[in-house]
């Protein structure tokens, strides 16, 4: 939201009856409220369409198997972590060498369905409470989207995705971007 102060004006001669001019004071903007009895400031909406892009620009580079794509996606020094005891890596690495092990580019159906994809404020996620619990925790400004990926038909074949994948999208000098991510999943 965007909102500037009016200053006042330049003091006037004293006269007798002259107004006082207060500024205004805007009520704290809210992410949804009734309207029926009063004004609202509303604050701007989470960036939920351009965090659904992220995500699908980021399996759009898993896809094509391009660390090149996919570290354009990220911020610095943007890590992953693989479950429980596992140290965060940095997320270019891993997914090198998980293009060198396992083939991505040959399903061309997308690796998760558009309603298996979540993104969540701070705020959401708190009304949630215990209904959802993740890996990820997102800051004030910052934004959490979870997916459940495909997984490729495979008879013997290993898995290529964990169960989930979480990310951390924020805000950064070149706009959103993937901060950090938890997915569950060993390299076979």
């Amino acid at each position: 939201m965007a909102c500037a102060s009016a200053s006042l004006p330049p003091a006037e001669p004293q006269v007798t009856h002259s107004p006082v001019r207060t500024p205004t004071v805007w009520p704290q903007a809210l992410p949804e409220a009734d309207a029926a009895s009063s004004v609202v400031v509303l604050a701007a909406p989470q960036p939920q369409r351009a965090a659904r892009l992220m995500v699908r620009g980021f399996f759009s580079a898993v896809q094509r198997e391009s660390v090149t794509e996919l570290s354009a996606l990220l911020g610095d020094g943007a890590t992953i972590s693989s479950g429980p005891g596992s140290a965060p890596e940095p997320v270019p690495k891993v997914w090198a060498a998980r293009f060198k092990r396992l083939e991505y580019g040959a399903d061309a159906k997308a690796p998760y369905r558009d309603d298996q994809l979540g993104v969540f404020s701070p705020e959401e996620l708190a009304r949630l409470g215990s209904a959802r619990r993740y890996a990820l925790e997102p800051a004030p400004g910052e934004l959490l989207a979870v997916v459940t990926p495909r997984e490729w038909p495979s008879a013997a074949g290993p898995r290529h995705f964990g169960r989930r994948i979480e990310f951390i999208l924020g805000t950064t000098e070149e706009g959103l971007r993937i901060l950090r991510m938890f997915e569950d999943f060993r390299l076979p």
